[in-house]
């Protein structure tokens, strides 16, 4: 199948060579995004899980003054869902949107879980791939409470530097709270 996938799911992980290819064979062929195009609109249902193969996509909501804030990335290499609307199949209370044209790798969530229950490595996988997901959200919110924007931006690079010429600033400002001239301005005095 996809030689990123497998890498993806070989390394790092509990899962044995077998249950990699068992579980490589229930990921449907990619999707196809342009940037700006949505994956998952507000409201709308999916119960996919997606691997990102190529390119990079924001998850975001619009608040009450029509603002977009974004609340995370999904890019090479990585897994993406909006996680509410997949494990509780109801609407999305946010949307997907690619920033650079993107493709995407998906499986449903239907076979993903008949594979869990057939098969213990990856029910470990996917209860630790959960974890890891919910510690990583858990230290955002606890970044976005107590850092300072400038912390907050050296956090970012450290985790996501890779990111910071390949996508538009304001999405990262928005994404560590501030305005991109705050932003802007973190980045001149750390140059």
């Amino acid at each position: 199948m996809e030689t990123e996938l497998s890498q993806f799911l070989s390394q790092k992980s509990v899962l044995g060579a077998d249950s990699v290819e068992i579980l490589l064979e229930f990921w449907k062929k990619g999707k196809r995004l342009k940037s700006k195009e949505l994956l998952l609109n507000f409201n709308q249902q999916d119960s996919n899980l997606y691997f990102v193969k190529e390119g990079c996509v924001r998850l975001f909501v619009i608040d009450k003054n029509g603002e977009q804030i974004n609340l995370g990335f999904g890019y090479e290499n990585s897994l993406i869902t909006c996680f509410q609307a997949f494990i509780e199949g109801k609407p999305s209370l946010m949307s997907i949107e690619a920033i650079l044209d993107t493709e995407l790798i998906a499986i449903a969530k239907a076979d993903l879980m008949r594979l869990i229950h057939a098969n213990s490595e990856i029910a470990l996988w996917y209860q630790s791939m959960l974890e890891y997901t919910l510690t990583g959200h858990i230290q955002r919110q606890v970044e976005l409470l107590t850092l300072k924007p400038h912390e907050r931006y050296s956090v970012f690079i450290k985790r996501s530097g890779h990111l910071i010429n390949r996508i538009p600033l304001k999405y990262i400002a928005s994404y560590l709270m501030m305005k991109p001239e705050t932003l802007s301005r973190i980045r001149a005095k750390i140059s």
